[in-house]
């Protein structure tokens, strides 16, 4: 397959040594045999190390630079085509982001190393991965406003990277308008699956190229994607329609995953709304002992986790009303067997942390906000919590005590914080119930 790059296709005019291939020609490379027994039995030791270094390194770089001029490349999409990649418009909102599609067998470490190479994205200090309902909703406005502010600012002071679902409904739209609202840039990563999309066909062999897309409606077959998200990594399956819905779950896990365990990212669960599928993400997240922010006043999920494991289990669950009068009967749509055990589960892994796996952030009867910390805090410190109870890891997750964890890259974003907080507590909300977020 032709070798394609961020200028187009490569031609077999091309030499590596030009154009935008000149960098991967500078790459340092060695014989196969430079460590052979051989070239090596009359050498000191010290000497076979550090040439087994460079060799290592060398590898390493080479492999970087590969990535960086031929990234798509590399990847391809399930039916084993080349993957599309390049630019998309959204001419309503003005905003242009970058795609990729590839195959649901991708590899985590070929993606992150797509994603900093070839896109050039910093490794982020935290990860905050948003779980909730696909349908369309409304938060309380006070906690609306919180939620605006909140997440800004910790996505802001962390250098952190924020993974939605990236299509243009639900607690995805939520999250990516309420950074987009802030005027602040950060990355905003969306795993969505390719077979769903809505319009996905404008998306194919652009090959480094631009298209356009406009805003349509959801359905069940397909939904549009969100334009305030600035980066879309869509997972092909080959599956197409409201088959394809979920495809991309493994992946994303898989990506996650490998940041939290692999690169030692601080990963925090932020859950907002759902239905009974997300409580098997947040279960999951749950036992890798990652910290978790609940939004409890969003209803579905996020009000059956905060209804469970502050009551008496299966009996605690009841009607919960929206800002709109809406009421949703929780112990009908969480109360059969499987999603039961799922909060059981939940609840058992919280109550090992000593209660500081789950951070609620919630509205009181009275309209008051009853977290002690903005959210911004809250997510942040979700992870610190975590470490300080129980030895963290520098991923922030739990870890026995004869094995202490690494504070050191949790004080960064946590300074970064209070800073950035000091800022915006100058700035007041406009709307009279301002003094009650704190």
């Amino acid at each position: 397959k032709a070798a394609r790059a961020s200028g187009g296709v490569m031609r077999s005019t091309d030499r590596i040594g030009a154009g935008p291939y000149a960098r991967l020609a500078e790459t340092p490379r060695r014989k196969a045999g430079a460590l052979s027994y051989a070239n090596t039995k009359n050498l000191p030791e010290a000497e076979i190390h550090r040439r087994a270094a460079q060799l290592i390194q060398d590898r390493f770089v080479h492999a970087d630079a590969v990535m960086r001029c031929f990234g798509p490349a590399i990847l391809c999409r399930s039916g084993g085509d080349p993957s599309d990649f390049g630019d998309v418009n959204f001419p309503e909102l003005n905003t242009q982001s970058k795609f990729l599609v590839l195959a649901d067998t991708s590899t985590p470490q070929q993606v992150s190393r797509f994603v900093e190479k070839f896109w050039g994205l910093e490794k982020p200090e935290i990860i905050i991965s948003v779980t909730g309902s696909a349908l369309d909703f409304e938060l309380h406005p006070i906690l609306q406003r919180a939620f605006d502010k909140g997440l800004t600012a910790a996505a802001s002071a962390a250098n952190a990277w924020v993974i939605t679902g990236g299509t243009d409904t639900g607690v995805m739209k939520l999250v990516a308008s309420s950074l987009s609202s802030s005027g602040v840039s950060m990355p905003i990563l969306g795993f969505s699956p390719f077979g769903a999309i809505n319009e996905r066909e404008k998306l194919e062999r652009v090959y480094g190229g631009a298209s356009t897309m406009v805003s349509t409606k959801a359905t069940k077959d397909g939904a549009p994607l969100n334009a305030h998200h600035t980066h879309f990594l869509l997972v092909d399956s080959g599956k197409h329609g409201v088959k394809a819905w979920g495809t991309e779950i493994n992946l994303r896990v898989a990506f996650e995953s490998f940041y939290l365990e692999r690169k030692s990212v601080p990963m925090v669960l932020l859950v907002v709304q759902g239905g009974p599928g997300t409580l098997a993400t947040v279960l999951e997240t749950a036992k890798k002992g990652s910290p978790i922010v609940v939004v409890a006043d969003s209803g579905g999920a996020a009000t059956a986790i905060k209804q469970y494991i502050e009551g008496d289990g299966e009996g605690s669950l009841s009607n919960w009303t929206s800002p709109h009068g809406k009421v949703e009967d929780l112990a009908v749509k969480f109360g059969t067997e499987k999603p039961l055990g799922q909060l059981r589960e939940i609840r058992k892994c919280n109550e090992e942390s000593g209660g500081k796996l789950i951070t609620l952030f919630q509205v009181n009867n009275d309209g008051v906000l009853e977290a002690t910390e903005d959210m911004s805090n809250v997510l942040l410190q979700a992870i610190v919590r975590l470490w300080v109870a129980g030895g963290g890891d520098s991923a922030g997750r739990i870890t026995p005590p004869d094995r202490p964890g690494t504070p050191s890259s949790l004080a960064q974003p946590a300074l970064a914080l209070r800073e950035s907080n000091a800022s915006l507590s100058s700035q007041s909300m406009a709307s009279p119930e301002s003094s009650a977020l704190g």
